[in-house]
């Protein structure tokens, strides 16, 4: 040991500090060239391009098999809804022949019934042929329908017709007397009733109708505001038959 003062504990820590500063950038620069030794910059670059290039093909193949894969079920999906159509198609052409089927059916049964609806107004308009209707003759508790009609029939002037019965007929309202309901026996006097009855019973609060089906009811009442119309331009009209008519008996055809 050479001779002299020890040297001071700072200056010892001083020394040692000032070395292994000096020595770290030997290690660093050492590291480095160890880390980049096997890898170098101009290798690298290849490296990284390749796998670019392998995740992009990667991910086209990945994209295009998707693709694919969306094609294959759009188009399963439209040879389904195309099969569909032609189900839908079969089966709507079906329907309609059976509608046409069934709509024939409904025109010959409207054409049946009203054929059949005809003929029962007809039929009921023959069982009513000597019926006429006494509108407006007070009712009286116990009265005798034939006496009645009898004494409305002698004033229109017709005493020697024959009456099968008579009563009243027809929903009771308040404040209204039913219509008496007359059967007649020949048909000829009911045309001679019905000639006479409007002048004959013209002061009368009561007066003779005749005795109408309801379809023909309904017809009548249908054109009475144009017949009323007709009368006041001195056109006169009749209902028989179930139709207004003119004097020579022809229907009247209404505008």
């Amino acid at each position: 040991m050479p001779k002299g003062k020890p040297p001071k504990e700072g200056s010892v820590s001083k020394t040692t500090s000032a070395s292994r500063t000096a020595s770290q950038p030997g290690l660093r620069s050492n590291l480095t060239h160890y880390l980049l030794r096997d890898e170098p910059e101009a290798d690298m670059e290849p490296d990284i391009a390749k796998c670019v290039n392998t995740a992009i093909d990667r991910l086209r193949k990945t994209f295009v098999k998707e693709i694919n894969s969306l094609q294959d079920d759009f188009n399963k999906a439209i040879d389904d809804l195309r099969q569909s159509v032609l189900e839908l198609a079969e089966q709507n052409s079906t329907l309609k022949e059976r509608c046409d089927v069934l709509e024939q059916r409904v025109t010959t049964l409207e054409h049946d019934k009203t054929s059949h609806d005809s003929l029962i107004n007809k039929q009921e308009r023959f069982t009513r042929r000597n019926n006429i209707r006494i509108v407006g003759v007070k009712t009286t508790e116990g009265e005798d329908g034939i006496q009645l009609a009898t004494m409305v029939l002698d004033e229109v002037g017709v005493q020697s017709c024959k009456i099968e019965r008579a009563h009243r007929d027809g929903k009771t309202v308040s404040g209204r007397d039913r219509h008496l309901l007359v059967k007649l026996s020949f048909y000829q006097d009911k045309v001679s009733i019905m000639k006479n009855a409007r002048r004959a019973l013209a002061t009368k609060d009561y007066y003779i109708v005749d005795d109408l089906t309801q379809t023909d009811l309904k017809e009548k009442r249908k054109w009475m505001k144009q017949v009323q119309e007709l009368y006041h331009n001195d056109v006169k009209l009749r209902f028989s038959g179930g139709l207004w008519r003119s004097k020579d008996g022809k229907p009247y055809k209404f505008e």
